[in-house]
């Protein structure tokens, strides 16, 4: 009942909350049905918590419907009245065992109630047709097995000395194929609606980036609004907690950073509030999530500056934004109470990076800065091109592979200590993955080289032979082995042969000069 009680509190404070922040832009004439809508969240909180025994939340919610009934008709004590939702926060999280940090950025505030507040508590919801549908294809599961096991039977049953016995086999290994890949496809059909099950639309994190956007806002002196687009993006739940920690950084690093003082802004011929926009949407097996302001951008000259007298010496010429997510590095003198350009990011980045995304920065000094957000839609199943490498064999998700292509001595080059291909009428890097993970002192001149591409470069991958695509599960690996450069995670064949999982994004920063593997 506790876990009950505790999802549709998230859920209704959550709307409060919305409301709420909501109320600054709300037309005078439409306020009173604001707060006809936030008296009826209270007052059902109030009443489930008296029904729960719990008094301290009963009168926390209490006090909060006697504020809003207390305040004039034409306005509304927002900043008030979000203190006490914090308040009945903290004391529902100390009830739930979670930690009461209301600021920590989270899955809070649950539009539709897909999800509970703190995603460790593992639970969603679901619909009775979605589970009436699995059941259903379980049921057909259950029936082709059967079919199967019968066909499997009837066959070890034929009579080898039979006359016909050709025949007979011919038919029942046709007959198994076919309950074979029936049996497939429900296998395929449900486990495409598991996956989807897992599913959360990120417009569930949008609420609680509100709530950030407003409190660093009047902390800083700013005006500044959020706008979202793309709130029906789905992502995997396993993934929800990640986002929620790197969107919240990010865009409070946007208001903190990025968005002018109202003075500035003016000065410089623009609106005194700013504008912080957060963009989704799918691509392919990918999320793209864009937190984007017109603030004043980022001055390379002043983080190149930053960084020499910081003695940094490792800035990539082609990106120098990449200064931003280097561990220890900040533009800042003295640390502050928000998350800010430096430590954060690189820890954001290192956190994004394990899962197999990637943050990506564009900014333009004057007008604003963009950091893009790209996860795996999902992380637990995925398509891989299975690659075999001086006898070793590993699995490079399909999310990344471009093309393949076979190659034989005299197609690839060297160019200032390091293999090249030219490739559509470009020349791309060729990492040899024998060499780069020591099973090869010598670099291969015949096999394939698949072409990958992540973070806007591309790599060609030298091995021996391609032996297929196919799904695996992905398995994270244990912090005893740590997270090797260019390894994602591993998987198990089915004969039951234990396979490393290449990371795409990784190998195409590997030094591509011969003498320096990875």
């Amino acid at each position: 009942m506790i876990k009950d009680f505790d999802l549709e509190a998230q859920e209704r404070l959550g709307h409060v909350e919305s409301l709420l922040l909501a109320a600054d832009q709300t037309d005078r004439s439409e306020l009173p049905d604001v707060k006809d809508s936030i008296k009826k969240d209270l007052h059902t909180l109030k009443g489930n918590s008296a029904m729960m025994g719990l008094s301290e939340l009963q009168q926390i919610a209490h006090g909060l419907e006697e504020d809003v009934l207390a305040s004039p008709e034409d306005s509304l004590d927002v900043a008030g009245l979000l203190k006490g939702v914090d308040e009945f926060r903290r004391a529902l999280a100390v009830l739930t065992g979670r930690s009461p940090d209301v600021d920590k950025p989270s899955a809070g505030g649950i539009a539709d109630a897909e999800i509970p507040t703190d995603s460790s508590q593992g639970s969603v919801r679901v619909s009775f047709d979605a589970l009436d549908e699995l059941m259903q294809q379980v049921a057909d599961m259950v029936t082709l097995r059967n079919r199967v096991l019968s066909t499997l039977d009837r066959g070890r049953r034929l009579d080898t000395e039979a006359e016909d016995y050709s025949n007979q086999s011919k038919k029942a290994w046709n007959d198994l194929t076919l309950a074979h890949e029936a049996l497939a496809r429900t296998l395929d059909f449900i486990q495409d609606r598991v996956v989807r099950l897992r599913m959360v639309p990120l417009g569930s994190l949008f609420r609680s980036l509100n709530r950030i956007v407003h409190d660093e806002a009047n902390a800083a002196g700013k005006k500044v609004k959020l706008e979202t687009v793309g709130g029906d993006t789905p992502l995997d739940k396993a993934l929800l907690e990640l986002a929620s920690d790197a969107l919240g950084h990010l865009v409070r690093n946007s208001v903190v950073h990025g968005i002018e003082s109202p003075e500035e802004r003016t000065k410089a011929g623009k609106p005194a509030g700013g504008t912080v926009r957060v963009i989704a949407k799918a691509r392919g097996n990918e999320v793209r999530i864009e937190v984007v302001d017109d603030g004043g951008g980022i001055d390379v000259k002043a983080l190149a500056q930053t960084a020499k007298r910081r003695r940094i010496d490792d800035i990539d010429p082609n990106n120098p934004y990449s200064i931003l997510f280097l561990a220890g590095f900040s533009t800042k003198t003295e640390a502050d109470l928000s998350s800010g350009r430096g430590v954060g990011l690189s820890a954001v980045l290192e956190s994004v990076q394990r899962q197999g995304g990637q943050i990506d920065v564009k900014s333009e000094l004057g007008a604003g800065t963009m950091f893009s957000l790209d996860l795996p839609l999902s992380v637990s199943i995925t398509r891989a091109l299975m690659l075999e490498v001086d006898g070793q064999e590993y699995a490079l998700p399909l999310m990344h592979v471009v093309e393949s292509t076979r190659i034989e001595p005299g197609d690839s080059h060297m160019l200032n200590k390091a293999g090249v291909l030219e490739w559509r009428g470009k020349v791309i890097p060729l990492l040899d993955l024998g060499h780069a993970f020591k099973t090869s002192d010598t670099l291969r001149g015949r096999g394939f080289v698949v072409v990958v591409q992540a973070g806007g470069n591309f790599r060609g991958l030298v091995g021996d032979t391609i032996k297929g695509i196919q799904e695996v599960v992905v398995n994270t690996l244990g912090p005893i082995v740590g997270q090797p450069t260019g390894i994602a995670g591993s998987t198990i064949l089915g004969d039951g042969r234990p396979v490393l999982i290449l990371d795409a994004r990784s190998l195409v920063d590997v030094e591509p000069f011969v003498g320096e593997p990875a």
